[in-house]
C-alpha cells in the first residue's frame, strides 16, 4: 500500500533544555562529601537527591552532579552518558605531599586516557573540563596549574579557603565562597554556549556512493524528528554527495528519493534510473575527436619520420599520444534529471533561491583549485549545472564548461567540505563518506589478483580516505566545540561498492548495508549524539530505525518495503520539521546499547 505521511507543522522555535549534567570526579570520598555539603550552603541554590546523582536548582536551572571516585569508572561513565561538564577535584590542603602527588598522577592518567580515545568522535573535549586545585605546597600547585594548561584543560580554579601555614587565619574566605565560585563557573560554562548551525557534508563515490548516502541518510532521517534532515542550516556536497545534498536542500525527502530509484510513484520524484548506458550520457564530440586526433597524430608522425626528425615506433605512439583517449560520457544527462526536479513550482535551481544554504564542491581543471559553487561569487550558476561539474570525473565523464572555465569532480581536490562548514559557524556536522577502500582480511594477494581498474579505484579511495581521516582528526582537536559525526560503509559493504562504482543495479543491497552500518554507529554514539541534538532543539528517537533494522537483518535480500516499519510504504513528503518536546534535562541515558557484531570499518 502506498501511503503518504506528513510531518506536523512546527510551532515556534526549538526549545532549549535548562537541565545540565556534570560528572564530578573526586578521588577522596570525604572531600567529595564535604564539597557537596558546601555547595548546598550557597545562597540561592537548593540541593536535592535524584536518581543517579545530586541536584542543585537555581531558578529554572538544575545542575545534576554524578559522582565517581575511581578514574576508570569515571572514564567508563563518559563512554555511556552525556555530560555538559567534567569537574575534577584535586584539592588536598591538609594531605601529605606524597599523597597529593599520587592523586595528581591518577588524575593525569585519566586525562591521558581521555585524550588517547581511539575513536576521535567519542573523545571528550578538554575545553569542558574544570579542575579544582589546592595543596600544602604552593609551588607544587603552581606546577600543576601549568601542567593542566599545557594539556589543554579548559578551566582551573584554585581554592584559597585554607591556609597551610595558619589554619586559624581570620582573613581566609569561607569555604562557601569557593563553592559559589564553582557553581558560578559551572553555570557560565554550561549555559553560555549557544548552539551554532547544523550541516550535512556528503562526499563522492560514484553511483554506488549515491546509493550508500541514500541508505545512510534514510537511517539518520528515521532517527531524527520528521523534517529535521531537510531543515539543517547548510548542505555541502561533493560529486555523489552533491546529487544527494542538492535534492535535500530543495525540500525533497529521502523517502521520495528512494522511492524514485526503486520505481515507486508515491512521492514527488518520478521513477528515475542512474544507468550510464543511455544515449543522453554519451558525448558524441568526445567520441569523434579521438579519430580526428589519431589521423592528425599519425600524419604528424609520418611527416616527422620522412624528414628524419623522429623515428616512428609503437613506443613513441603509446608514450607521446596518450591524449588521443578521452572520457566517453558527459554528465549532462544527470544535470537534466536534476534540472527537471529543481525547476518545479516551490523548488529552485538557483542557489540564491533555496530555503537552505547549499554548497557544491568542484575542481577547476586547469587551475587545480577547489571551487565552492553557492558561495559568494559562485552562486549565479544553476544548481543542476554546478552538480554536473562536481560529478565530472575522469575517465568516465568529460569536464563541464561553465563560463570560460572547465570543471571536473570536486573529489580531485577535497574529500569533504566539513572544514568549510565549521568556518561558516556550524558546530553540529554530519559527514558521510562512501569513498573508503575495501580492506582484505584474508590471505595476501587479493588486490593483486584483480584488474587494473579495481586497483586504481582502491588507490583513489585510499588516498581520499587518508586525506579525510587526517583532516578530521586535526580539525576536531583544533575545534573541540564542534560535534562531527561520520558515517562510513562497513568493510563488507565496501567490497560490493568497489566492484564497479558506476554500477546502478545493486541499490537495494547497498541501501540495506548502509542503513545497518549507520544504525550501528548511531547506537555507539547515542549518548553523545542525543546531548548534541538536544542543544539544537532535536530529540534522538531510535524506535523506528530499530524496527527497520530488525526487518533488514531478517531479510538478506531486502525489498523496498523493508525500509519502513511493518513493511508499509509511507512516503513522507513534507519538509517542515516537527517541534520536539524538550526534556527537563539533556539526555542522561543508562548504558549505551551494545551494537551487533557486524563487519565494521577497519
Amino acid at each position: 500500500m502506498r501511503r503518504t505521511r506528513e510531518a506536523p507543522v512546527a510551532v515556534g522555535g526549538p526549545s532549549r533544555s535548562r537541565g545540565k549534567n556534570v560528572l564530578y570526579c573526586g578521588l577522596d570520598r570525604t572531600r567529595a562529601a564535604a564539597f557537596f555539603a558546601t555547595l548546598g550552603e550557597v545562597p540561592g541554590f537548593t540541593r536535592s537527591r535524584e536518581s543517579g546523582g545530586t541536584c542543585f536548582t537555581y531558578g529554572d536551572v538544575r545542575l545534576r552532579f554524578v559522582l565517581r571516585h575511581d578514574p576508570c569508572e569515571a572514564l567508563e561513565t563518559l563512554h555511556r552518558q552525556y555530560f555538559n561538564l567534567v569537574v575534577l577535584d584535586l584539592r588536598a590542603p591538609d594531605a601529605p605531599r606524597a599523597r597529593v602527588r599520587q592523586e595528581v598522577e591518577k588524575a593525569l592518567c585519566l586525562l591521558d586516557r581521555i585524550d588517547q580515545e581511539p575513536d576521535v568522535e567519542l573523545r571528550y573535549g578538554f575545553h569542558r573540563i574544570l579542575v579544582l586545585v589546592s595543596g600544602p605546597d604552593a609551588t607544587d600547585v603552581d606546577d600543576l596549574i601549568r601542567t593542566l594548561g599545557a594539556r589543554g584543560v579548559g578551566r582551573v580554579l584554585r581554592d584559597t579557603a585554607h591556609c597551610v601555614h595558619d589554619r586559624s587565619c581570620g582573613r581566609l574566605p569561607h569555604p562557601v565562597a569557593f563553592g559559589k565560585v564553582v557553581l558560578d563557573e559551572v553555570l557560565r560554562t554550561t549555559l553560555e554556549r549557544h548552539p551554532g548551525k547544523s550541516a550535512l557534508c556528503a562526499s563522492g563515490g560514484g553511483i554506488t556512493g549515491i546509493y550508500f548516502e541514500m541508505g545512510a541518510l534514510k537511517c539518520l532521517d528515521d532517527c531524527l524528528p520528521p523534517g529535521a534532515l531537510e531543515s539543517l542550516d547548510m548542505y555541502f556536497g561533493i560529486s555523489a554527495g552533491a546529487v544527494v545534498t542538492s535534492i535535500l536542500a530543495n525540500g525533497y525527502t529521502m523517502d521520495e528519493f528512494l522511492a524514485g530509484i526503486a520505481g515507486h510513484e508515491a512521492g514527488r520524484i518520478h521513477p528515475t534510473s542512474l544507468s550510464l548506458l543511455r544515449l543522453s550520457h554519451l558525448d558524441p564530440q568526445v567520441l569523434l575527436s579521438p579519430a580526428r586526433n589519431i589521423v592528425r597524430g599519425v600524419a604528424s608522425a609520418v611527416t616527422a619520420a620522412v624528414k628524419g626528425r623522429v623515428p616512428v615506433s609503437l613506443e613513441s605512439i603509446l608514450l607521446e599520444y596518450t591524449d588521443l583517449l578521452s572520457a566517453p560520457f558527459k554528465a549532462a544527462g544527470f544535470e537534466e534529471i536534476l534540472r527537471n526536479l529543481f525547476d518545479r513550482p516551490g523548488r529552485s535551481n538557483d542557489f540564491r533561491g533555496l530555503p537552505r544554504k547549499l554548497y557544491v564542491g568542484a575542481t577547476d581543471q586547469d587551475a587545480r583549485e577547489h571551487v565552492l559553487f553557492g558561495d559568494e561569487g559562485f552562486d549565479d550558476v544553476p544548481v543542476s549545472r554546478a552538480v554536473q561539474a562536481s560529478i565530472s570525473i575522469n575517465p568516465a565523464f568529460s569536464s563541464t564548461k561553465i563560463g570560460d572555465r572547465y570543471y571536473v569532480d570536486g573529489a580531485v581536490t577535497r574529500t569533504s567540505n566539513f572544514v568549510e562548514a565549521i568556518r561558516k559557524g556550524c558546530d553540529l556536522v554530519f559527514a558521510i563518506d562512501p569513498l573508503v577502500p575495501y580492506v582484505s582480511k584474508g590471505r595476501a594477494g587479493f588486490a593483486q589478483n584483480r584488474g587494473i581498474l579495481y586497483n586504481a579505484d582502491q588507490d583513489i579511495r585510499t588516498v581520499s580516505y587518508t586525506r579525510f581521516e587526517t583532516t578530521r582528526n586535526w580539525v576536531l582537536r583544533r575545534h573541540p566545540e564542534v560535534s562531527l559525526y561520520t558515517f562510513l560503509p562497513a568493510n563488507r559493504l565496501r567490497k560490493l561498492m568497489s566492484v564497479n562504482p558506476m554500477d546502478h543495479r545493486p541499490f537495494l543491497p547497498i541501501w540495506r548495508g548502509a542503513y545497518l552500518s549507520t544504525f550501528q554507529r548511531i547506537q555507539l554514539l547515542q549518548h553523545r549524539l542525543s546531548g548534541d541534538l538536544a542543544s539544537h532543539g532535536m530529540a534522538l528517537r531510535l524506535d523506528r530505525a530499530r524496527e527497520v533494522a530488525r526487518r533488514l537483518e531478517a531479510s538478506p535480500r531486502a525489498k523496498f518495503s523493508d525500509f519502513f516499519p511493518d513493511g508499509r510504504v509511507e512516503i513522507r513528503t513534507s519538509r517542515v520539521r516537527e517541534e520536539t518536546d524538550a526534556a527537563a534535562f539533556e539526555p542522561l541515558p543508562g548504558p549505551a546499547l551494545s551494537p551487533r557484531e557486524t563487519d565494521t570499518a577497519a
